[in-house]
Formats: C-alpha cells, structure tokens, sequence
C-alpha cells in the first residue's frame, strides 16, 4: 500500500496532522500512524507555502502535550483495574508491579528515553503505575 503523505497533508490539512500527533503521543492506538515522517513531510509542504509553518509547529506542540496527558489521566482513571484482574495470557500482575517499581526509580530518565528513542505513548503507561515524574 502506497501512502501519498503530501497529498494526505494537503487533504487533511492543519487538523488532520494535529489529530495524528494527538493520537502518536496519547492514545495506544497511535503507534502505527506515521508520526516522524508526518511531520518531516508537513514541515516540507509548509516550505511550499501549503501551509503556514508556525502555526503547524504551534499546533503540533500544543497536540503533543494535550496527547500525553489525556493519556496519563487515561491510564491514571481506568489503568488501577489492571491491578485487580487475575493473570491471563495477555496480562501478568507482575509486570505491572515490576514496570511500577522501575518507574518509581528511574521515572524522568525512563519517560525521556522510551518518548524519544522508541516514540512509545508514555502517558498512559505513567498514568497507569501513578508515576508523577
């Protein structure tokens, strides 16, 4: 499948790159959306004068921030049932407990390198062991 993100951006325009950004950095639904070369690509069709370039970098900001933090409230409202949920194929208390204690100890250095190194919505997983780093 070819994917014409040029033509994407240009369809979508200003809310459509701000809408992936939100889902990339918040929701666990956003991981597969093509988040660095969205805006590699919005950056090069705002060269064009397609769009204005600040007002997409102000956007796209404000989104990313927004993104996390509805996803550490997500995680921090709903994720505390995982911990009463017996063990099942897909889930083991356990690593809860073990992702709890890890980021209780290198909380800030973790959110940093999983955020930037693997681009992993960290909010929801921070919200979920209560880390407030």
């Amino acid at each position: 499948m070819h994917l014409d993100l040029p033509q994407l951006i240009k369809s979508l325009g200003y809310f459509g790159v701000w809408a992936i950004v939100f889902a990339e950095s918040g929701l666990l639904i956003g991981f597969f959306l093509p988040g660095d070369s969205l805006l590699f690509t919005a950056g090069f069709v705002a060269s064009q004068n397609l769009l204005n370039i600040w007002v997409l970098i102000i956007g796209a900001f404000i989104c990313a921030v927004l993104g996390d933090n509805v996803g550490y409230v997500t995680g921090h409202k709903f994720g505390r049932r995982l911990f009463n949920k017996e063990d099942s194929w897909l889930f083991h208390k356990k690593h809860l407990v073990k992702t709890q204690n890890f980021y209780h100890q290198h909380g800030g250095k973790t959110q940093s390198l999983i955020l930037y190194l693997y681009h992993f919505p960290v909010g929801i997983k921070s919200g979920l062991v209560r880390c407030n780093c």
